[in-house]
């Protein structure tokens, strides 16, 4: 849940995903939930059976991301993942009802975006506050992981893919390809953060898996590409 990108289009936009994570807990499948009157599509965390992105056949998605604003030292006990949060998410009509009616206390620090028929919205708890912040659905977004990447390799990040975007105009296929071979997870960008003068190995994380979902006008694409090639499934809600 490390480096996720948002795209508009003409009828939609793209919205994409690296997860940076130990390569025990990658997917292999994309899981139906019924929640309600909703069904929610998800690939599913091996380790911790939540999920770092979901979307719903009731134009909703959720994406969480490890972190905050700064890197933080974990705890021995949370009372809720991360991963169990996002699909909790569905559970609610508007973004604005899921912020005033969950209980956020006790969780480890998150990023969240949150989508819900044109609302766009960025939460992000540093286990103190909760901060909102609403986003234009015509601008190109970038996040990335507090955990793992610092401001200036965010910054950095942000404008090449602003600039290759409005360089090649690419398709869903064209944003998954970028993610997997410009923004893959490297130990310079840990390093960088953590401020360590040598450099960092054996590292317990790598990027895993792309994830891609593209609205359309008749509905949801989804894309799931484990990056060692050994899964790559497809879903939509056509």
């Amino acid at each position: 849940m490390c480096t996720v990108t948002f795209v508009p289009t003409i009828e939609g936009f793209v919205f994409t995903s690296n997860r940076d994570e130990d390569p025990k807990r990658s997917a292999h499948n994309i899981v139906e939930d019924q929640r309600g009157d909703i069904s929610v599509y998800f690939p599913r965390d091996e380790g911790a059976s939540g999920t770092w992105f979901a979307y719903s056949n009731a134009d909703q998605f959720a994406c969480v991301l490890n972190g905050a604003f700064e890197p933080h030292q974990r705890k021995k006990f949370y009372t809720m993942s991360r991963g169990i949060m996002a699909l909790a998410y569905f559970d609610y009509a508007t973004i604005d009802e899921f912020i005033n009616e969950f209980n956020f206390e006790g969780m480890e620090p998150f990023t969240l975006i949150l989508f819900n028929k044109g609302d766009f919205k960025e939460l992000k708890w540093d286990e103190v506050e909760l901060h909102v912040r609403t986003l234009s659905i015509q601008d190109i977004h970038l996040w990335s992981s507090a955990t793992l990447y610092n401001h200036d390799w965010w910054i950095d990040r942000s404008v090449n893919f602003k600039e290759f975007v409005a360089r090649q105009q690419p398709d869903q296929v064209g944003i998954m390809h970028y993610h997997k071979t410009v923004l893959p997870f490297v130990s310079e960008a840990l390093q960088a953060l953590l401020g360590s003068p040598a450099p960092l190995t054996n590292l317990p994380v790598k990027t895993i898996s792309v994830s891609s979902l593209e609205k359309t006008a008749q509905g949801y694409k989804f894309h799931f590409h484990r990056t060692d090639d050994k899964v790559k499934l497809y879903k939509s809600t056509y």
